[in-house]
C-alpha cells in the first residue's frame, strides 16, 4: 500500500465518526501525518547528522540528493544501543551500495561504504 492509498484509507475510517474516534482531531493529524511522513534528503550520505540516523527507523527512506538526481536509500538495518550500528542500502541497474554507520558510547560514526557491481 502506497502513501496516497494509505491517507485514503485513513481519511474513509475517520469520515462521519465525529466525536466517536476523537474528540480533539489529534488522531487523525497523528495519522496523516505517519502516512505522508517525508524521506530525510542528504547531500552527503556519508556525513547525517547524530539526529538525522536517530530518526530512522528499518525501512525508512532516505535520498541523497546530486545536483539534479536524486538516489533513494533505504535503512536496511538498525540495532540500538553502543556497539550496533545502522545501514543504507542503494540499488539500482548497475549495482548496489549500503553505507554503514556504527553506535559507539561517543555517538554516531560513519563505518564504511561498500559496493557491489552486477554483471553484464
Amino acid at each position: 500500500m502506497d502513501k496516497i492509498a494509505l491517507q485514503n484509507l485513513i481519511a474513509a475510517k475517520i469520515a462521519g465518526q465525529g466525536n466517536q474516534i476523537d474528540l480533539g482531531g489529534a488522531l487523525a493529524d497523528i495519522l496523516f501525518a505517519l502516512a505522508g511522513a517525508a524521506a530525510i534528503e542528504v547531500a552527503d550520505i556519508t556525513a547525517m547528522t547524530a539526529a538525522q540516523l536517530d530518526a530512522l527507523n528499518a525501512g525508512d527512506k532516505v535520498v541523497k540528493v546530486t545536483g539534479v538526481q536524486k538516489h533513494a536509500y533505504t535503512v536496511s538495518y538498525k540495532g540500538e544501543g553502543a556497539g550496533q550500528g545502522l545501514c543504507l542500502t542503494y540499488v539500482d541497474a548497475a549495482g548496489a551500495e549500503t553505507v554503514s554507520y556504527d553506535r559507539t558510547a561517543d555517538g554516531w560514526a560513519y563505518n564504511s561504504t561498500d559496493r557491489v557491481s552486477f554483471g553484464g
